[in-house]
């Protein structure tokens, strides 16, 4: 009994000594111009194209975002500093085109300052869509209303293209915390403490023998 009790205190507590739970961030990059980059669409959402600079422009990466945990989340663009695409970024709530709804762009930010940008938001748990593109390819879902389907209005440019490239890291919610290992340290020996205890005050069973 006391061996079982052992091992179903250390089943429970030991998962926990691995510590708090992190943020987790999520690295999107990749290039409007790179014909390997799977995530890009045209503004119509058809085939990327590639035929000139104006096309290449207007190309837009899709990406999807899993958001496991509610809370806040940190969009920050690093690729205009490096030479990129000064940022279009779009996020609609699913990832079927033809149902997914405008969330939030950066369209303050690009519409004043351009560039790289730092925006928070606070997001519900779920699948999202990112949309990247040069400025001021905005979506016709962000414009007029409706949905991704809707595609973009494909009014991006070479003089905010750069050499193509976008990079972007999102931070998410942590899942949870958990206590501190050395907190569990104490509560795990204090529970085998206990079992240990009753163990050595537990009454030990006789058995008696026929004379």
């Amino acid at each position: 009994m006391f061996d079982h009790l052992i091992r179903r205190t250390a089943a429970w507590a030991l998962p926990l000594l691995a510590g708090p739970a992190l943020a987790g961030v999520v690295t999107l990059q990749g290039a409007l111009d790179d014909p390997l980059n799977t995530a890009l669409v045209a503004s119509d959402l058809g085939a990327a194209r590639f035929i000139d600079g104006l096309a290449t422009a207007n190309n837009v990466a899709l990406h999807v975002l899993h958001v496991a945990v509610g809370g806040s989340v940190t969009v920050q663009s690093t690729g205009f500093a490096a030479g990129g695409i000064d940022p279009y970024f779009t996020l609609f709530a699913g990832t079927d085109p033809a149902t997914a709804t405008f969330v939030d762009s950066n369209f303050v930010h690009a519409q004043s300052v351009g560039g790289d940008f730092t925006q928070g938001l606070v997001l519900a748990a779920g699948d999202y869509t990112v949309a990247i593109g040069a400025y001021e390819n905005m979506s016709f879902a962000e414009n007029q209303g409706g949905f991704l389907s809707d595609g973009f209005i494909g009014l991006g440019g070479p003089p905010f293209f750069g050499d193509g490239r976008y990079v972007f890291s999102i931070t998410l919610p942590d899942g949870g915390t958990v206590p501190e290992p050395a907190g569990m340290a104490l509560v795990l020996t204090a529970l085998l403490g206990a079992a240990w205890a009753g163990r050595r005050h537990a009454p030990v069973a006789t058995t008696t023998h026929g004379g």
